[in-house]
């Protein structure tokens, strides 16, 4: 860099240049190097690009393709063109949580009922994406159907993908589907019959009981605590319900935020293989948690787990690609299940997936989203300070357990009319006997920081008042 004078003002001249593989076309790599550069702090704020026929030469190209370069840059919202003093890069514009709002906020309603990640990435990382699709020279099969498990690629995107939860698995026995609900779907389809039992902790994922009414499943509770399921419950459940398969999620349990240390593990993976029994780890929260984790049930026991995973939590709901890890040789078993759900996963949302994981994009919102997700949890211990509140590090929700003049039900519909959206414990309790008082509030979504200090603040006031002074006395 160095400054130079241009009609009386100082401006930084960036001697700037990018290193070019030549694997796409020349303006497209251009850009490409600018804007990762910017996001780099190579290039900065302010920093005034080098002329187009100065920089053309220096690289050995035309002059059309940093015009074309530069435009680029400038549709992606980070360029300044200024008449006499030349083109200078502005801030990259991120739309980040704080600004965001969606439809409900707009409504005047702040939606924390679901466990979605908060909005970090930006117009610029699907632009990237797409970007590097466009120079594929087979990217229309991206437009027709696809393997039900998946084009070649996007399996092995799937192992990376696993393999940062010390997954090792052959690209053959990974299935990618449209979200992990689909790869449950499949998973439940492929190893139980109409009729039988299916075991999952007393308070689990809510969806877990409609499939299993769908499927003709029964389901068995198993006891948990604030670390998650007791082996101990589990041995018992299996031999009062004859059930041969588990379903669990061992890594930030929805909606409990609690993490099975690594003793209980050995114990439930004893007791799987003493009784043949089948695990279903549904793993979506693991990647949010910064604590080191005790291994994974796959990695303990691969020959009768299945593992799901997905980038819902993690990168993007939207995209709805997730990812199963199936014992060696029988993940076609479950990709005629998949067939069946119409749980294929559509070719562009993997490979916007894949271009994600594939380059430093992935690291980058998973980081921002683990980071956010801390400062809204240290929000949320500042303003419940003194409640019953289960949140660990890592969770994208917290569990409040309710004073006792508070039902779920009474708290979330009061909070409804207020304008907060809870999802009440009565909704994660797989049977009667279960203690579901609390509601659970989720950190994500497209609440602005300020939103969600609000709403909190909100839930806060109304747990000390009686619900009772709403309903009028009747004889």
């Amino acid at each position: 860099m160095q400054p130079i004078e241009i009609n009386g003002n100082i401006v930084t001249m960036t001697r700037w240049l990018p290193q070019l593989r030549r694997e796409k076309p020349l303006y497209i790599e251009i850009a490409d190097a600018i804007r990762q550069d910017l996001t780099r702090g190579v290039l900065k704020p302010g920093d005034r690009l080098p002329p187009q026929r100065d920089l053309a030469y220096r690289l050995g190209v035309t002059t059309g393709t940093v015009t074309r370069a530069y435009a680029e840059i400038d549709k992606m919202g980070l360029l300044s063109g200024e008449v006499g003093r030349g083109s200078f890069l502005k801030n990259p514009v991120v739309r980040t949580i704080a600004s965001s709002l969606s439809r409900d906020v707009d409504n005047g309603l702040i939606d924390l009922s679901h466990a979605a990640p908060p909005n970090i990435y930006s117009p610029e990382d699907l632009d990237f994406a797409l970007r590097n699709m466009t120079g594929q020279p087979n990217n229309l099969r991206l437009l027709d159907y696809g393997p039900i498990n998946g084009f070649p690629d996007h399996r092995a995107m799937g192992a990376a993908w696993l393999a940062r939860s010390g997954i090792a698995v052959s690209d053959a026995d990974v299935i990618v589907t449209s979200g992990a609900h689909a790869g449950l779907v499949a998973c439940l389809s492929a190893l139980t019959q109409q009729g039988e039992c299916l075991m999952t902790e007393a308070l689990s994922y809510p969806t877990i009981k409609p499939i299993a009414r769908h499927l003709g499943l029964t389901i068995t509770a198993v006891e948990i605590d604030d670390h998650g399921l007791l082996p101990e419950a589990l041995e018992h459940a299996i031999r009062s319900s004859g059930s041969r398969v588990l379903y669990a999620i061992p890594s930030l349990q929805n909606p409990t935020a609690g993490t099975l240390p690594h003793d209980r593990r050995l114990a439930i993976v004893e007791i799987a293989r003493r009784h043949d029994l089948t695990i279903i780890e549904d793993d979506l929260f693991r990647l949010l948690d910064p604590r080191t984790q005790a291994p994974t049930f796959y990695s303990m026991a691969p020959e009768r787990t299945y593992h799901i995973t997905s980038i819902s939590k993690t990168l993007s709901p939207g995209l709805r690609v997730g990812f199963v890890a199936t014992p060696a040789g029988v993940a076609g078993h479950v990709t005629r299940h998949l067939a069946v759900a119409g749980g294929r996963c559509a070719g562009l949302a993997a490979e916007i997936a894949r271009q994600w994981i594939g380059s430093d994009t992935a690291d980058r919102i998973l980081n921002a989203i683990i980071t956010e997700n801390a400062t809204r949890r240290q929000l949320a211990l500042t303003v419940l300070q003194g409640r019953n509140v289960l949140c660990a590090p890592g969770s994208c929700f917290l569990w409040l357990k309710l004073p006792e003049q508070w039902t779920p039900g009474d708290l979330a519909r009061e909070l409804d009319d207020r304008g907060v959206r809870v999802t009440p414990g009565t909704a994660f309790a797989v049977d009667r006997r279960t203690d579901d008082q609390a509601v659970r509030i989720c950190f994500g979504g497209t609440a602005s920081r300020d939103q969600f200090g609000k709403a909190l603040a909100t839930v806060n006031q109304l747990l000390d008042q009686d619900p009772a002074e709403r309903f009028n006395h009747v004889a």
